[in-house]
């Protein structure tokens, strides 16, 4: 029995009861389950609506025709924690089959059938006088978390601080972009822990911005539904709050970036992003035009100091070089790809960067590529002479470019990991080996190329000397 059951009847206490006129018709092996709330509801899909330790009563009206139907939902409603379901004798066409009764008998699942002049208020009763001491430990947490509320600092020590008092993970996320506002931090000591099952259930949230809630709770301690409406309540505050900000600043850089590049005056964009900016470099980003709304706000919630925007042709991310990384993983979060200007440190170049950016944008959509950096000399080197593409694949691959059965396998290695946009999945289908022998092999490249195939710079150099020799082949002069 855990601390929010308190003195709550079991189920088969509740059916003894005589004034209730009640029979169990199946699951009675389950009888001993304790029931925490009585809840009335003839929604379809009843089980969303119900927390752990309720039970479902109605007169059939949310229960399927179909068998297979009905195996389902005695399943769901099961699997969601509640104790059991009691059914009115009010709907005469409600037809029970054979396999519903024998899915609640496998689980233990109580079935039950009242009498039609038994009021559901009158169950209602029973449970709720039962339970007072139930309702008393949520009053308390319900004071808990208004109290929670008001003395958190931000929203990530709200988030945080709600996990903790409820025992819950949760998320939100904003529907229209499909990007995370808020989630509590992983809980590793649940993970030592281990074997606790989480449950997972969505809730749509009616706050002015649309989102949606996602609650993990533990199996055995789900949260009641008394507590679920005041926690959407506070998440729904506190999502509103966070959109309206991220909107306003959203549109404050796309104010300061459009400043920047149209009228060539930088004090806006300096006054958001700081001195760091010029003092460190600043790459900009080109993206699909129609994403950049969604990228402002994204950006905006997750705290990135950044200038979002457009031109007309592109969506555009004017990114300090220490948020770049950042920025980066946000962009295949939302799987948008982007092409890369190179670094500059003067905001007179910011329209340069932009030419350089939506030039390695083009590359990256003919590529399928999801990210795409501007290497204009490089790649005009192999543009223009093959003496000097060889020349980049002998300093860039080293032994990789010898003519022999080894060095071959590693470089298909290291091509096909390329060609794959790093993916480690499609890599090693492609190549027909495990992925711990895609790893060794290019632990292998790394140490023979004296190359980091995580460095973006080391990466680039790779890249091009792989499109050298895609180009030009082995030096027939070295072969033999």
């Amino acid at each position: 029995m855990n601390a929010m059951e308190g003195e709550s009847l079991t189920l088969g206490e509740l059916v003894a009861i005589d004034t209730l006129r009640s029979e169990v018709i199946a699951g009675a092996r389950g009888l001993d389950r304790r029931v925490v709330w009585a809840h009335s509801c003839e929604l379809d899909d009843p089980w969303l609506w119900l927390a752990p330790g309720e039970l479902l009563m109605t007169i059939g009206f949310c229960v399927p025709r179909e068998p297979e139907a009905q195996v389902r939902f005695v399943r769901e409603l099961d699997e969601a924690g509640v104790v059991g379901a009691m059914l009115g004798e009010r709907n005469t066409r409600l037809s029970l089959s054979e396999e519903m009764l024998a899915e609640a008998d496998r689980r233990g699942f109580p079935l039950m059938r009242t009498q039609h002049q038994v009021p559901w208020s009158a169950v209602a009763r029973h449970v709720a006088a039962a339970s007072s001491s139930s309702q008393a430990s949520q009053v308390l947490t319900l004071a808990k978390l208004y109290e929670l509320t008001a003395a958190s600092e931000n929203a990530q020590e709200l988030a945080d601080g709600i996990a903790r008092l409820l025992r819950i993970q949760l998320e939100v996320t904003e529907d229209q972009g499909g990007f995370a506002i808020l989630r509590s931090s992983h809980d590793r000591r649940a993970e030592e822990k281990g074997a606790l099952e989480v449950r997972v259930r969505a809730h749509r949230l009616t706050s002015r911005h649309a989102a949606t809630l996602e609650i993990g709770e533990l199996s055995h301690d789900g949260l009641s539904a008394m507590v679920l409406v005041h926690l959407k309540r506070v998440i729904e505050v506190e999502a509103d709050r966070i959109l309206f900000r991220a909107s306003a600043q959203a549109e404050e850089a796309e104010a300061a970036l459009e400043q920047l590049l149209v009228e060539e005056r930088g004090a806006a964009a300096s006054g958001i992003l700081g001195k760091a900016a010029l003092r460190h470099g600043y790459r900009v980003l080109a993206f699909a035009e129609t994403e950049a709304p969604r990228i402002g706000k994204a950006c905006a919630v997750r705290g990135l100091p950044v200038l979002v925007g457009r031109n007309g042709e592109a969506g555009l991310i004017l990114a300090p070089a220490g948020v770049l990384d950042r920025v980066r993983d946000l962009l295949a979060e939302l799987s948008v790809a982007a092409g890369a200007s190179s670094v500059v440190k003067g905001w007179g170049d910011a329209r340069g960067a932009v030419s350089e950016a939506m030039s390695a944008l083009v590359d990256a959509q003919s590529s399928r590529s999801a990210w795409v950096e501007f290497e204009g000399a490089r790649v005009a080197v192999l543009a223009r002479s093959e003496r000097e593409a060889r020349e980049i694949i002998r300093e860039v691959l080293g032994p990789l470019a010898e003519d022999n059965a080894r060095a071959a396998m590693l470089r298909e290695t290291l091509f096909t990991y390329l060609r794959h946009e790093r993916s480690w999945a499609e890599s090693s289908a492609e190549l027909g080996i495990h992925r711990q022998t895609l790893a060794y092999r290019l632990r292998k490249v790394e140490a023979l190329t004296a190359r980091t195939i995580s460095r973006t710079e080391d990466l680039a150099a790779l890249w091009i000397a792989a499109q050298a020799w895609e180009r030009f082949g082995p030096d027939s002069r070295s072969a033999g």
